[in-house]
């Protein structure tokens, strides 16, 4: 039998992530796992400030300024889960991936749900697809979750029938 301690979910606030956050929750319910909630604050603008020597602004403000924005979204997330689901933040700074690799590591997650926005093509070429890299290097087992994901979840499944729409 699967038990489930801990639930890591990976979100960047998009719709994408939103679609995956139910995913999550009905995992922590289920199992009455705790619930983790990373995300990753990019810090390649930090770097900008040694390469543009000089610039009219400081990306070290910038930075700090999506910290605190982002901890607040995070908050928002927070208020969405039902009552009884135990769950945490976790605000990391530093290259995706790699950051929600070592949370994944940190917390001890028994699986990681992660949205994925399902880019090819030019747009994943640049991109790139954190989802696969998370998905090739964590150390425990990974939901990924299209934003079109179809009706898995027993709620998904109810309106589905109801409205007489597939997804």
């Amino acid at each position: 039998m699967i038990k489930l301690k801990r639930v890591l979910f990976s979100t960047d606030f998009s719709d994408s992530a939103s679609k995956a956050l139910p995913y999550a929750m009905s995992l922590a319910q289920e199992y009455a796992a705790e619930l983790h909630i990373v995300h990753v604050v990019e810090d390649s603008l930090y770097y900008a400030q040694f390469v543009y020597d000089g610039a009219p602004f400081d990306p070290t403000v910038l930075i700090e300024g999506l910290v605190e924005d982002h901890k607040k979204k995070l908050a928002e997330v927070l208020k969405k889960l039902p009552s009884g689901v135990k769950a945490q933040t976790h605000l990391r700074r530093g290259v995706v991936a790699t950051e929600i690799i070592a949370a994944a590591k940190d917390v001890d997650a028994d699986v990681l749900v992660i949205a994925t926005h399902g880019r090819t093509g030019f747009k994943h070429l640049i991109f790139g697809s954190v989802a696969e890299r998370v998905v090739r290097e964590c150390p425990c087992p990974v939901l990924s979750v299209r934003e079109k994901a179809h009706g898995m979840l027993a709620e998904e499944a109810k309106s589905s029938a109801s409205s007489g729409k597939k997804k």
